[in-house]
């Protein structure tokens, strides 16, 4: 068997960003959560990502008080995983690329939300305060999205 032609690779491609947008919507309740919208401070005094390759999944799991998050996709241009604490359910994104991010990050913000975003990952959360705390562990900067 050949290699698959580019017009499926982009369609293969686009079906799993769509599927992990649609993913995001059920693991966080498709709502604006209790901010009504509002845009939620930026985290001021997050720690500068150190310079080097960005945080992996797991990592970023492990350092939300995740130990075994629940893979949803696992793709060349992105990886996500569900996970579930004590703090309650989110979704950890890391993506191959700064674009594939943003690509990922304005379609998602059509369903609303929040999100702790930095650098090629994204975490979204129903509870914008439990993302202030996983900003003072991993970085990032917080941002809401009315559906």
């Amino acid at each position: 068997m050949g290699r698959p032609s580019l017009g499926t690779q982009v369609t293969t491609r686009a079906s799993a960003v769509l599927g992990c947008v649609l993913a995001l919507g059920l693991a966080t309740g498709c709502g604006g959560g209790a901010s009504g919208g509002q845009a939620a401070p930026a985290a001021a005094a997050a720690p500068a990502a150190d310079a080097g390759p960005p945080a992996t999944l797991k990592q970023l799991a492990t350092k939300t008080g995740c130990k075994k998050p629940q893979v949803q996709t696992d793709a060349e241009e992105l990886r996500q995983g569900v996970c579930k604490t004590d703090k309650g359910q989110y979704t950890v994104t890391t993506f191959a690329t700064d674009k594939g991010k943003n690509d990922w990050l304005e379609e998602a913000k059509k369903w609303g939300g929040n999100y702790l975003v930095g650098t090629r990952w994204v975490i979204a959360g129903n509870d914008p305060g439990v993302l202030q705390s996983f900003s003072e562990k991993v970085g990032g900067n917080i941002e809401t999205a009315a559906p």
